[in-house]
């Protein structure tokens, strides 16, 4: 049985994501696959955001990513194309948490959401995730590949 109904709403080669309605939580999962081009990156965010419509807004107050995965990829192209996604992601979210493998991560997502409407909680611990959104999750039930 899953932990306070952790369910999952989307699935692709790079991403997985899940609801849990109890604790108004999306939490998305991205894979250690690499975006072949801008265009796949734009597609799958917009996947992302349909399979977010269709849930309340009221039921997706906190937005959690476990990025830990994510291929590290540092060109402009891709981090401009990456930010105004992500931006448009997270903008209706009161509240994100990002967690990553390492400080250069960190540091990446850090520049890359300096100018959102939201600010980004990024930690490399998914306790102090967690802890940051206020939720109890079993990390272990997002999807690996």
């Amino acid at each position: 049985m899953p932990h306070h109904g952790l369910r999952q709403i989307e699935r692709n080669p790079y991403t997985a994501l899940y609801h849990d309605s109890t604790q108004q939580l999306v939490a998305l999962k991205r894979s250690s696959r690499h975006y072949p081009s801008i265009g796949v990156l734009e597609q799958n965010f917009e996947r992302i955001e349909q399979a977010l419509g269709l849930l309340a807004q009221q039921q997706r107050s906190l937005l959690l990513v476990d990025a830990r995965d994510a291929p590290f990829r540092n060109d402009d192209t891709f981090d401009g194309a990456f930010a105004r996604c992500h931006a448009r992601l997270v903008q209706g979210f009161k509240k994100t948490a990002v967690i990553l493998k390492s400080a250069t991560g960190v540091l990446q997502v850090g520049r890359i959401s300096k100018g959102y409407v939201r600010p980004v909680a990024t930690f490399t611990r998914s306790e102090d995730a967690l802890l940051h959104l206020g939720v109890q999750l079993d990390l272990t039930q997002l999807a690996g590949w």
